[in-house]
């Protein structure tokens, strides 16, 4: 039998190509380009403004107060605000920073919207699917193209946040290894919300509908985090969220636990949008698709 790596790859291209198409690829990064550009131009800037900013007050005189400051006040931060006083604590406020939250959201919507309603709306879908292109061919490829861009969005991210915390006013007094955890915990919630996303939109024909349902459960699962934070015998309410696993901030310790952390936090969320993408998927290859209009 011939083992020669042409003979395996052409063994290999038919096996592959009813789960990826090279043309959808590049056509997705095309959709994405201007996205994924302001992002990256967005998040590769913002470490730099946010700690400096943050250098600018000396917190050395509100270390002892905000030790008095009672610890259901405390839950708001999910960390003490001792901590969050410190360099570490307030360059890991960065991660829950609307600039960043907002952003992956925006992102994981904004693709998993345009995934299969987005196009059916457009009437590009049934354009496409009338090439040789099958629909798992079509679901897989959008969805690797949207995890390789979060992928790539956080890569820039943590540089940013290395480069700032090891070049920065706070250099030499915080080590910037300890902020990988949290950056991982950025890139889970995006699959997850990413992964909810594709599944609405891959059982919806309208874009603005499955946005709307999205957005609906991402203020719902902001709420469920703060009643099961605040009130104590509805804490189970919290694990409903999402949000319940991304804590970025508690992902900082100098001690290490924070990739302990970051492992159960994101194997929950992956695991979630892991889940939904498949879901979605075995609802679009069986549904019908509406004509374009």
């Amino acid at each position: 039998m011939d083992r020669s790596p042409p003979a395996i790859a052409a063994v290999a291209a038919p096996l592959l190509s009813g789960w990826y198409n090279d043309a959808i690829w590049r056509k997705t990064w095309g959709d994405q380009r201007v996205l994924v550009v302001s992002l990256i131009a967005l998040w590769a800037v913002f470490p730099w403004l946010f700690i400096w900013l943050s250098a600018q007050i000396d917190m050395t005189a509100f270390q002892g107060l905000l030790s008095f400051i009672p610890k259901d006040w405390q839950k708001l931060s999910g960390v003490p605000f001792a901590e969050v006083a410190t360099p570490a604590g307030r360059v890991a406020l960065a991660f829950v920073d609307p600039v960043v939250v907002l952003a992956a959201t925006v992102f994981a919507i904004t693709r998993g919207s345009d995934a299969v309603s987005g196009q059916v709306e457009r009437g590009t879908l049934e354009m496409i699917l009338a090439q040789p292109v099958t629909r798992t061919a079509f679901y897989v490829t959008q969805a690797l193209a949207t995890v390789a861009a979060a992928g790539l969005l956080c890569a820039v991210l943590l540089a940013g946040v290395w480069s700032a915390v090891a070049l920065g006013p706070w250099a030499g007094e915080v080590e910037p290894s300890r902020f990988v955890p949290a950056v991982a915990n950025v890139f889970g919630l995006i699959v997850c919300i990413a992964g909810l996303t594709t599944c609405v939109s891959a059982a919806d024909s309208y874009r603005s509908r499955t946005i709307g349902i999205l957005c609906g459960g991402y203020v719902l699962s902001l709420l469920a985090k703060l009643v099961g934070r605040f009130v104590g015998r509805f804490e189970w309410v919290g694990w409903l969220s999402i949000f319940s696993v991304y804590e970025p901030q508690r992902l900082v310790g100098a001690d290490g636990s924070g990739w302990g952390l970051v492992a159960r936090y994101d194997g929950l969320l992956l695991g979630i949008g892991l889940v939904a993408y498949v879901i979605g998927g075995l609802i679009f290859v069986r549904r019908d698709l509406p004509a374009p209009l």
